[in-house]
């Protein structure tokens, strides 16, 4: 069958999904044909506001840019894009030539909640004239299969990871077999849906390499300390043992309860074998490792894999971790293995906040304790924070601010909280006056989408732009940086000198 997959992604140019690439290469393997059609291709969608606040200019290799994407676009280099440049042409437009030349079977889309409503509202015309059977996968539709399923536009929603439903679900269509019982698919029928079981789990051990071959390179180039790598998105384990208020993996090892384990790594020689093809095809330079808690296995996993990679790959890399799960004996083992990031959670400096609401269950020592080991021992510390929570005022803000500078991140983020359908702190949100039927339905970071009832929206605004500032700067300015969060001029003035330290 030909399969045509969408990401609806509006980040510009922007990281790679995992599933996608993934699921590319499993289709390909089952003799299916695939193209992608990948909005994150588009200038019109990229919005880099916020990139002026956290990232600095990066170097790059332009020539090295050029010629990947050259080979990518072939004969039309230059016709649709040019160096580092995303396609300025109509994204609509282009997806119609797609279905005329391509003539796809099914449309299949990954889908975040953000881009759910624009993504119905984009393909609306296109199924009313082609009727192309179109499925739902990703996060939303898991979270929000009935939802989905209600759109005029979904014929089939992925309930579940889709490696196994999905080959199943395209060889009943294929073969005319029936639908029942192709596990972890759901669908229409007479105008009612057809709920199959949740399929198991995905045995890590059955996946192939991904396939990035349809993804336009430019999107692989991301900065880091002042340079701008080629790195690969790669996940070594999938899921997370915690269950933050905020995050999905509360919900989905609840849903998935039963069907294998939540938490499961890649064997060793599996995942060597894996990095050592993808780098060997794409030439890339750095790995960022995307599992949600890398240092959530053990000890001797570590060293076993550390040895390898070391011996085998030896590439820089960035980690995700979560600060319960950091230990000495691990940050070692790392540092030797060639890490250069250690990403982690701060999210609130407040302990009651932290724990009540976001229900994380970490002290501020241990958070300050984990910042400094890390750094001790020469890998960089990255911070991620949160603000605008339920219950959160001005003064658990500062919290958070003051213990940034103490853990003294060698770069920092923060972000407002999302308050997407389906995860435990919606209802928290509702609480304080949230509509119940508000949906989250564009990626806009520079704009709250929730504000505790303590606050107010211009004071929760003001706070999240000056944020780095507060963080930064010394305390004898936190009057003038109070003036920016309301005055545009001495904002810009400050942006200004903040680029230069940053």
């Amino acid at each position: 069958m030909k399969i045509l997959f969408l990401n609806p992604s509006r980040d510009g140019s922007a990281d790679i999904p995992l599933n996608l690439p993934i699921l590319i290469s499993l289709l390909k393997n089952n003799n299916h044909e695939v193209r992608l059609f990948d909005l994150a291709d588009y200038l019109v969608f990229e919005d880099k506001a916020n990139e002026r606040i956290f990232f600095k200019e990066a170097k790059f290799d332009p020539e090295k840019v050029r010629n990947d994407r050259k080979a990518h676009y072939k004969d039309a280099y230059g016709d649709v894009v040019t160096g580092s440049e995303l396609k300025h042409s109509d994204y609509r437009d282009d997806f119609a030539t797609t279905l005329v030349d391509f003539k796809p079977d099914m449309i299949a889309v990954s889908c975040l909640s953000v881009d759910f409503r624009f993504t119905c509202d984009f393909l609306s015309g296109f199924k009313h004239r082609y009727q192309i059977p179109t499925i739902f996968g990703g996060i939303h539709a898991i979270l929000m299969p009935e939802e989905t399923l209600a759109s005029p536009i979904c014929d089939y929603v992925c309930v579940g990871e889709g490696e196994e439903s999905f080959i199943e679900l395209l060889y009943a269509l294929e073969n005319s077999k029936s639908l029942e019982g192709v596990r972890g698919i759901w669908y229409k029928k007479e105008g009612a849906i057809v709920k199959n079981a949740p399929a198991p789990l995905t045995d890590m051990a059955t996946l192939p390499p991904a396939d990035f071959t349809c993804f336009d390179p430019i999107h692989f180039y991301r900065p880091f300390d002042g340079n701008r790598y080629k790195m690969v998105n790669y996940e070594l384990s999938r899921g997370c043992p915690f269950g933050c208020s905020y995050c999905v993996n509360s919900v989905l090892k609840e849903k998935y309860k039963g069907l294998g384990h939540y938490h499961r790594m890649k064997q060793v020689n599996q995942s060597i074998g894996e990095l050592t093809f993808l780098i060997d095809k794409y030439d890339f330079d750095f790995v960022r490792f995307w599992d949600e808690d890398f240092t959530a296995i053990s000890v001797s996993r570590l060293e076993e894999y550390s040895r390898a990679y070391s011996r085998e790959i030896h590439l820089p890399f960035l980690i995700y971790a979560r600060v319960n799960s950091v230990t000495e004996k691990k940050v070692r083992i790392l540092k030797d293995m060639g890490c250069k990031t250690f990403a982690m959670g701060i999210e609130s400096g407040n302990e009651s906040i932290r724990a009540r609401v976001m229900y994380r269950h970490v002290s501020n020592d241990a958070i300050i304790e984990t910042f400094r080991l890390v750094k001790s021992v020469g890998i960089r510390a990255s911070a991620y924070n949160i603000i605008g929570l339920p219950c959160e005022t001005r003064k658990e803000i500062f919290d958070t601010i003051e213990l940034n500078r103490m853990v003294k991140p060698d770069s920092f983020s923060v972000t407002y909280l999302e308050p997407y359908k389906g995860v435990p702190i919606r209802k928290m949100c509702e609480d304080e006056g949230l509509d119940p039927s508000y949906e989250v339905t564009e990626w806009d970071p520079l704009r709250p989408k929730f504000v505790p009832k303590g606050m107010s929206y211009d004071e929760l605004r003001g706070l999240f732009r000056t944020f780095p500032f507060y963080v930064r700067f010394p305390k004898d300015r936190y009057n003038e940086i109070e003036h920016a969060e309301r005055e545009d001029t001495v904002y810009e003035q400050l942006l200004a000198e903040f680029a230069q330290i940053r």
